[in-house]
């Protein structure tokens, strides 16, 4: 099933109803050829079909638009009644330093995964644990993309800021992923090189927060994602914290900073920022949001297990801003669904129109070659089969990657799960 070709038969629901349609997929493009009514395609004889009756769905996989997959090895480590604070203390401060290829490795192999079998099909991943190793430890998170299957849009970050008043084990984190700028700058171009055109990898520029970049940092991850054409991920207002600190360090709130830097023409742009959380912004600043352009990633489990906060959905939409939906690391959230995603906002938030609840983070996510999200020819062929039990089939790229809710790239017990089980035994 996973040759050149495959031809999907099945429904799809549209605004009239549920349709029954076929979808020719491309492998080696990677693409949707074409989407039409039963019967409509012309297709060689020899081409395989996959067919589903009217009990499952055709849906586009779900883009996971905010991750940081090597947080998996803090699974089975973690209480979900610590907040922020003691959740940082307790996992990444207490064993960033130590994080070997290995750890990341299997880390991120777990949250794909995890990830494919709930119908995600491309995780957005924001990775900040280089550990003074240049792009040794980046390269895993590749790895384990290609190894799973899972479609990979990789946000080297930049954090260039260590607080000399953080207690030990922060500090010595902090310095581990610490990078100048121009640092920073050639290993993020070694590794995009290295990269290339994979149709599988992007590679962008990623930037922390506030509190972890210099503003000179944030003005050049914002006009190096600009001049490569990619998005540039950063945390907006995750907790009170930045919002204190902008307005005591620039007299001003953290979107105004960044609407500032526009105005003083130190960056082209802000249509390229993928910002997540958004949840301490004020009216003004969501007002700026929409004028700018700024893309929205909302984590709304994350924060609430997190003691973080709750974003003002009603506010962002009222504005038209454009919101995908992330679940940040699964060690901090209930698990990796984005599906999961949509029904804790749809019971969070009953005065919002549940069509609009349903349709959240469906909308285009730009990749190299192909564009994400929806499924018409010239998309990327990425796409989920559900029926009442759940995920049942996944298609990554044209290529079948979850059979019967079962990952076929690799085993996860053997592959995963044993051997992180023997690496962890010590923690």
């Amino acid at each position: 099933m996973n040759g050149p070709r495959v031809l999907i038969r099945g429904w799809m629901d549209f605004p009239g109803g549920p349709e029954q349609v076929e979808m020719l997929l491309d492998a080696r493009s990677g693409i949707v050829s074409a989407l039409a009514s039963r019967g409509e395609i012309a297709v060689p004889p020899d081409t395989p079909v996959r067919e589903y009756d009217a009990s499952a769905r055709i849906l586009p996989g779900d883009v996971n638009a905010h991750s940081h997959p090597e947080q998996s090895v803090y699974v089975d480590h973690v209480d979900p009644s610590w907040g922020l604070a003691e959740w940082c203390r307790k996992t990444i401060y207490r064993h960033s330093v130590e994080l070997s290829p290995e750890h990341i490795r299997l880390g991120c192999c777990r949250a794909f995964s995890r990830m494919l079998a709930r119908g995600v099909t491309t995780a957005v991943v924001s990775f900040y644990c280089h550990n003074r190793r240049g792009n040794e430890l980046d390269r895993e998170v590749i790895r384990a993309a290609r190894d799973t299957g899972i479609r990979l849009y990789f946000g080297r970050m930049h954090y260039d800021l260590v607080l000399r008043e953080a207690y030990p084990e922060k500090k010595a984190s902090q310095e581990s992923y610490y990078e100048t700028i121009a640092a920073y700058e050639t290993a993020f171009l070694e590794l995009f090189t290295e990269v290339g055109d994979d149709p599988m990898v992007a590679v962008a520029p990623s930037l922390h927060s506030f509190h972890a970049n210099s503003l000179e940092a944030i003005a050049h991850g914002i006009r190096l994602g600009a001049d490569l054409g990619r998005l540039v991920q950063f945390h907006l207002s995750e907790d009170e914290g930045d919002v204190a600190l902008c307005l005591d360090r620039y007299g001003m709130r953290p979107v105004q900073v960044l609407d500032r830097l526009v105005h003083n023409g130190e960056v082209p742009g802000l249509s390229h920022l993928l910002v997540s959380d958004g949840i301490w912004t004020d009216s003004l600043e969501k007002d700026l949001m929409a004028a700018h352009g700024i893309r929205l990633v909302l984590d709304p489990r994350m924060n609430r297990r997190m003691k973080a906060g709750r974003a003002d959905l009603s506010g962002y939409l009222e504005r038209n801003v454009a919101l995908y939906l992330g679940t940040d690391g699964e060690a901090s959230n209930e698990d990796l669904s984005i599906e999961g995603e949509r029904r804790f906002l749809a019971n969070d938030f009953p005065e919002v129109d549940p069509v609009l609840l349903r349709d959240l983070g469906r909308r285009d996510f730009p990749f190299s070659g192909c564009r994400l999200g929806n499924l018409a020819p010239g998309y990327c062929a990425d796409l989920k089969i559900v029926d009442a039990a759940g995920v049942r089939d996944v298609y990554v790229g044209g290529r079948l990657t979850v059979s019967g809710g079962k990952l076929l790239t690799l085993d996860p017990a053997r592959d995963i799960e044993d051997p992180l089980r023997e690496l962890l035994s010590g923690w």
